[in-house]
């Protein structure tokens, strides 16, 4: 139901065009990639200008009508910058290459004046691998991956100066590094949370070599490069790759120096549309050997398909993520002249477990059980070829929600959800039953429900009502969902059932170009907290012993933070006043639920998370119980890098001649201000680690703490349901 509307055709057609000649861009720049670094360098400053070139600079004119007749046309005008900045990071975030693909050994880094003194660091990107440069305390010039060694968030930003006797800090998790890529330290390292065999010294950052000739510092991406590659020393003294990653943080959404992203979601999915028609136009013309792909752009035919087939659901998405009046897309006639036909079959049937060399199924429980420390490659998050995969294996048969049973309360209610290209409605029936199904075409959106037809014009799909939540799913196998969710007495004192929705501030979607497995792998552990959530820490103790969020019961602190903003000071005020019984009551009850796993009556100054068994079922999906409301999330995948955050609120209804009427809703009102602002903090840092593992030449494996137990388990039940992630490279899917 999250269509963005906008009222003139016009620009819209525009915004499309220009998404095809981003399309073509992109294609472009994959070959001047493979040419040298000084081609790729004038490629960059070309799109950072918006001139220089004849195809850049039609493009920079065109986007500039368009954000022109859209500023017209919309109450809430757009900078043209902002619009032009997301279009060129998206072409170089869409420029990949394979370490195979590099042109040459060494690469211009940096200049010595960029880091004059010893602690001085500069990060860069050349083409997707982010490195740091950093004049160490001998003297002498270091350069690493910058790709922390635990979870891939990068460790270093911008530029600036690190002594030696203050380490450097991953931002995610706060893992410590010194200058020469030691790490120094691990949170809860000390308390045994990473086991008693755990050595810090196996996690030093990846080194890459390093060589200064005169005023310019060059790297060598590929150390075991077979020929010694002369310096090429004509080269501009502006450093492209320092441009890139001020570039990709400028765009990067969430809370960084207090602002948030302003491009409209409407001229992104604009965008969108446009050049995913342009990319898969390449993809069938690889397929087919035509149109001018030369033989090493073929990628392998079994590799294309999946590629196909999943940028078509990201494409179906995007159209029923954005609508418009006066512009009703057909996605049959985009596929048209795509060259697909709109009844096409899907990819050969790929079976994950039909090679010996996966495993997966057979998988001993001790090789299972080592697999819990040590997380899945990077390769997966954001691999076009396996999303396909994932839908067939992990999304299509989990659950997935969509409303509350109050909220299609009456016979013709209906309320849909919009998921990798499908769109599942759930509607209430005339005898009151509640009814899901999926649309059968996308073409035909604008046309369902039809009460009046068998089905009501829908595919029939499953079902399932879990305390008064409204699941569905695209498989008719599977477990319900109350034998698969984690210590389910907990809610039964909640009443659930009867609560209504909270509209306004309580009920929205964001959309964000991140994995959802990283958006929920995050989700899944506080032990990112005190560096990433300060208001959460300030707020609520943290357990250094817990074992997974799922279930974990987080008391407020009592007495309070003397550092509490006045929204969090209002929180704590109204959830005091609201309390039906003591702290210590309060503590007792936690200590009922630790032996019991069940509540007898409902927490006042405490929060839990609650969800499905990640092992039994790797569901994005949790109840956030609080003591005014409950929140629900859920992150929704639309692509390989799109997905959007579904977040609603729910509370019991409240008489308006109660005492504390105002006070609940005061607590209600504060306390999802709070967690949307703690969502943006996770959002930042989830783009920064998305565009830390595109690199190719990341080769290390990192450990999970007792804290991330809920991560391993999720990622345990990928590992056995897709077992070609279990492998560090992603060969497997290019060969087959």
């Amino acid at each position: 139901m999250n269509q963005i509307k906008i009222k003139s055709e016009n620009p819209n057609k525009l915004f499309i065009n220009i998404g095809q000649q981003q399309g073509e861009i992109v294609y472009t720049g994959r070959k001047v990639a493979q040419q040298s670094q000084k081609n790729w360098d004038e490629f960059v400053t070309t799109l950072l200008e918006g001139k220089g070139n004849p195809q850049i600079g039609k493009v920079y004119q065109d986007l500039s009508l368009a954000v022109e007749q859209y500023n017209q046309e919309c109450q809430n005008p757009v900078a043209f910058e902002v619009v032009y900045h997301y279009f060129i990071a998206k072409i170089i975030r869409l420029i990949n290459l394979n370490p195979t693909d590099f042109p040459h050994q060494w690469y211009l880094a940096c200049q010595t004046e960029d880091i004059p003194h010893p602690g001085d660091f500069i990060t860069l990107k050349l083409f997707q691998e982010p490195l740091v440069i950093v004049h160490q305390e001998d003297g002498t010039i270091g350069c690493f991956l910058n790709v922390c060694t635990h979870r891939q968030s990068p460790v270093f930003e911008g530029k600036g100066c690190a002594s030696s006797n203050k380490k450097v800090l991953c931002p995610y998790h706060g893992w410590a590094f010194d200058l020469d890529g030691n790490c120094q330290n691990a949170p809860g390292a000390s308390r045994g949370e990473f086991g008693s065999n755990f050595d810090h010294n196996l996690y030093r950052l990846q080194e890459i070599e390093v060589k200064q000739d005169g005023e310019y510092i060059f790297v060598k991406l590929l150390s075991k490069h077979p020929e010694e590659v002369e310096i090429k020393k004509d080269y501009d003294s502006e450093n492209i790759g320092v441009a890139i990653v001020n570039l990709l943080d400028q765009v990067s959404p969430g809370y960084a120096e207090g602002k948030s992203a302003s491009l409209p979601e409407a001229i992104r999915l604009w965008l969108k549309i446009g050049y995913l028609e342009k990319e898969l136009t390449f993809l069938v013309a690889s397929l087919n050997h035509s149109s001018g792909i030369i033989p090493e752009d073929v990628n392998s035919s079994q590799e294309t398909e999946l590629l196909i087939e999943s940028l078509v659901r990201e494409l179906k998405q995007a159209i029923l993520m954005v609508e418009n009046q006066e512009l009703t897309l057909k996605f049959g006639e985009i596929l048209e002249r795509i060259g697909l036909p709109q009844e096409r079959e899907k990819p050969t049937k790929f079976n994950p477990f039909e090679d010996s060399e996966l495993g997966g199924e057979n998988d001993s429980e001790d090789e299972l059980a080592q697999l819990n420390t040590e997380p899945l490659p990077i390769w997966i998050y954001g691999d076009t070829a396996l999303f396909t995969l994932e839908i067939d294996h992990l999304i299509a048969p989990t659950w997935q929600f969509i409303c509350h049973i109050n909220e299609v309360p009456q016979a013709g209610n209906f309320t849909w959800l919009d998921i990798i290209g499908d769109r599942a409605y759930v509607l209430r029936t005339k005898e009151g039953e509640l009814f899901a199904g999926r649309l059968k075409h996308i073409d035909e959106r604008n046309n369902c429900p039809n009460f009046s037809l068998p089905n009501y014009g829908l595919e029939p799909i499953d079902i399932d009502i879990f305390y008064g939540f409204v699941f569905i799913r695209f498989s008719w196998e599977g477990a319900r969902l109350k034998e698969l969710w984690y210590q389910a007495d907990l809610l039964k004192p909640y009443n659930l059932e009867a609560m209504q929705p909270i509209n306004g501030i309580g009920r929205y979607d964001i959309n964000v170009e991140v994995d959802y497995k990283l958006l929920w792998e995050n989700f899944l552990e506080d032990y990112h907290f005190p560096m990433m959530h300060k208001g959460l820490t300030r707020r609520f103790k943290l357990s250094s012993d817990c074992e997974g969020i799922n279930g974990m019961i987080i008391p407020m602190k009592d007495p309070p933070s003397p550092h509490l903003n006045p929204t969090e000071r209002k929180y704590y005020d109204c959830a005091k006043s609201l309390g039906r019984h003591s702290w210590e009551h309060e503590t007792k009850l936690q200590e009922i639920a630790a032996q019991t796993q069940s509540l007898p009556e409902t927490l006042c100054y405490s929060a839990f998370c609650s969800m499905s068994s990640q092992e039994d079922m790797p569901m994005p999906f949790s109840l956030s119980i609080f003591p005014e409301h409950i929140q629900t999330f859920s992150i929704v995948p639309g692509g390989a890098r799109e997905s959007r955050f579904h977040v609603r609120s729910y509370a019991h209804p409240v008489d308006p001649n109660f005492p504390h009427s105002q006070t609940i809703k005061d607590a209600q009102l504060a306390n999802i201000q709070l967690l949307i602002e703690s969502l943006h903090e996770d959002i930042r840092v989830n783009y920064i680690t998305q565009d830390s593992v595109s690199s190719k030449l990341f080769e290390k494996k990192g450990i999970f703490s007792i804290a991330e137990l809920d991560v391993a388990k999720f990622q345990q039940a990928i590992r056995l349901k897709l077992p070609m992630t279990k492998f560090q490279n992603r060969t497997f899917l290019v060969n087959h």
